[in-house]
């Protein structure tokens, strides 16, 4: 009885740590380019940013690379890109609080797990109001189609320069 249940710790400690290792890894190619931020989207988390303060984000443009990400003509060289495939599940407990929760739902995300993609640099002061980067998170929704998070905030983002037309195909 006693071998069992440690092999079975054992597997479980196993499946926790492959699940929680992360390495650098390479711009997926899908995110690379110029994206439009279209709206915020309506979730129920704790946010640090009112809704007036979260709208002049809103067709701005994110521009990805291999080495930078740049917002609003701030540059913010990449130090290290790490993804993840993330459930619906995960997702939620992880933006879940005190003060309410986001969940793929609320953005808009109809499959039970996406990739995110987290970018790794130094702090920057692009917003004025936070350290934090907008669009340095990003969920990527579909091929024309990322959720970016700045401040607890989530906005919707499409591929510049798609037409309507271009986009469903």
């Amino acid at each position: 009885m006693r071998k069992r249940k440690t092999a079975r710790v054992a597997v479980w400690v196993g499946v926790v740590a492959a699940g929680m290792t992360s390495s650098a890894q390479p711009l997926p190619p899908q995110l690379a380019g110029s994206w439009k931020i279209t709206r915020v989207l309506p979730t129920s988390n704790t946010a640090c940013w009112s809704a007036e303060q979260a709208q002049p984000l809103v067709g701005s443009t994110l521009s990805y690379s291999a080495t930078a990400m740049r917002w609003r003509g701030g540059e913010v060289p990449l130090q290290g890109i790490v993804q993840r495939v993330v459930t619906g599940a995960q997702f939620r407990k992880e933006n879940s609080g005190s003060g309410g929760t986001a969940d793929f739902s609320q953005l808009g995300i109809r499959s039970g797990q996406v990739v995110e993609v987290d970018m790794q640099h130094d702090d920057a002061d692009i917003t004025g109001a936070t350290t934090e980067v907008p669009g340095d998170s990003v969920l990527l929704a579909g091929p024309n189609r990322i959720i970016v998070s700045a401040c607890g905030v989530f906005f919707e983002a499409r591929r510049a320069g798609l037409t309507k037309t271009s986009e469903h195909r």
